[in-house]
């Protein structure tokens, strides 16, 4: 036993759908066959039209079969009786007093009457089969070509101006107006029937039905039944006179379903035609009504989760911006601090060597000439003033070099004999500039030789000046 249960939402509307269009009302039935197509909606109800036409075909045929054989048998059976019998026996029958025809003329007319029969039989049993085949094109064919094949059809013969055609079989726009809430207004014509023409011509291209189906949002779909979909559209709706159309509503209250609300048989006036319709909307249009108010109500509460989760979003991407930024300026942060700390240990490491450099001057500082030498003066930056005899060999920088040792000379006394290795890597600059009095001359760290310059030697005095300010500078 099949409950609705085990079965999901889309499950439960493709049965609704076959039950409605196929009329199919056992549950287990409709979807065992459903099941069978593995849930193809249009290929279950495919096989159902095919095996009812074939079926109908089938006992229509066998009815004439049947019917013709009957026929042929008693003709027949009728004709091998000798004329004279057959007379008599009607005579006897009906109870009339007509005389009996002569026994030689009924054995000669006899084989003539026979092959009458015989041929006659024939020609009927034929004719009802060339009759009872329904005049429809059998070829399988897609039906949104159909529908696009009808429409051209139609407008060459009314014209552009009529109610809008759905572009689609009869099973997409069932479904299609089940999903978007609407009516559905199916229209079926034949052109055998005498009141077609007027009616398409008058009522399908009527402005006020063209208006009203715009305005009420119907959806309209509409075929020849000479046409093999919209001859199983009319056997499914069970038409009997065309034009037929046939208003279908989701009806019903816990699952609704696609039902037919109003059947029109027969031609009628566009008025009439309009006011059927509406009444029909208003007297069963709740159930839609209430579907489209849930419908809405859903959107509204799904628009506000959006906007909800918009406004959450955007929140979250500030939130994540300024972290961002946040981040982005601590790492800059961090950055500076690691160059200014390298920076610092650099500076710390030169500062190092400078004191090992000076340190390693100090160690090393010539003795004193007791001859040949140049006697200068310095007139230091603090303002102490020191007076040292220089070789005659020795160069400006050793003059530099004298000054830069000075504090640890002063402070020390002579050095020691343990001598200090000068630091790897270091280019040891002066700190300090010196220059004579006046005239002023500068004399930067070189290596000329004292003896060759006649403003040191053999005596002079020198001013030492601190470039401390430069470099604050």
């Amino acid at each position: 036993m099949v409950s609705l249960d085990t079965l999901n939402d889309d499950q439960r509307d493709k049965l609704s759908q076959y039950q409605t269009i196929t009329q199919i009302q056992d549950l287990e039935e409709a979807t065992g066959q459903l099941i069978e197509y593995d849930w193809n909606l249009e290929r279950a109800i495919q096989h159902i039209y095919e095996n009812s036409s074939q079926e109908k075909k089938r006992e229509e045929l066998e009815h004439e079969v049947a019917s013709s054989t009957t026929t042929t048998t008693t003709t027949t059976t009728t004709a091998s009786i000798p004329a004279g019998l057959r007379s008599t026996s009607t005579t006897s029958t009906s109870a009339t007093t007509r005389r009996r025809p002569s026994l030689l003329l009924s054995i000669l007319f006899w084989p003539f009457g026979m092959a009458w029969n015989i041929t006659w039989s024939i020609l009927s049993f034929a004719s009802r089969i060339i009759m009872s085949r329904p005049a429809i094109t059998q070829k399988k064919r897609d039906p949104r070509v159909l529908a696009v094949e009808f429409i051209e059809s139609f407008e060459d013969k009314y014209g552009t101006r009529h109610i809008e055609f759905f572009r689609g079989g009869y099973s997409q726009a069932l479904e299609k107006a089940r999903k978007d809430l609407r009516f559905m207004l199916v229209l079926l014509y034949s052109e055998d029937h005498d009141d077609t023409e007027t009616f398409c011509r008058d009522t399908f291209t009527s402005d006020r039905l063209v208006n009203f189906i715009r305005d009420k949002n119907i959806l309209v779909w509409a075929g020849n039944v000479r046409e093999t979909e919209a001859h199983k559209v009319s056997y499914t709706l069970q038409a009997s006179t065309y034009p037929f159309m046939a208003l279908i509503a989701l009806q019903g209250a816990s699952t609704p379903k696609m039902t037919v609300i109003e059947r029109i048989e027969g031609a009628c006036h566009p008025e009439e035609l309009v006011s059927q319709i509406d009444i029909a909307m208003d007297r069963h249009g709740a159930v839609v009504n209430r579907l489209l108010n849930e419908r809405q109500q859903r959107e509204m509460e799904r628009q506000l989760r959006v906007d909800q989760d918009a406004a959450y979003h955007e929140s979250l991407k500030q939130d994540q911006e300024k972290a961002r930024l946040a981040e982005q300026e601590k790492e800059r942060q961090q950055v500076l601090e690691d160059e200014k700390r390298r920076q610092q240990e650099f500076a710390d490491l030169q500062e190092q060597k400078r004191q090992q450099y000076t340190r390693y001057l100090f160690t090393n500082l010539p003795q004193e000439p007791t001859t040949n030498f140049a006697k200068l003066s310095f007139r230091l930056a603090d303002g102490d003033r020191v007076i040292r005899q220089f070789d005659k060999e020795a160069t400006v920088d050793d003059l530099y070099k004298f000054v830069e040792i000075y504090p640890l000379l002063k402070k020390e006394g002579a050095p020691t004999e343990e001598k200090v290795k000068a630091p790897k890597d270091y280019t040891h600059e002066f700190k300090f500039t010196m220059h004579t009095p006046y005239p002023r001359m500068e004399f930067p760290p070189s290596q000329q030789k004292l003896i060759d310059i006649k403003s040191l030697w053999p005596s002079a005095t020198l001013v030492v000046e601190d470039n401390d300010n430069d470099e604050e500078d």
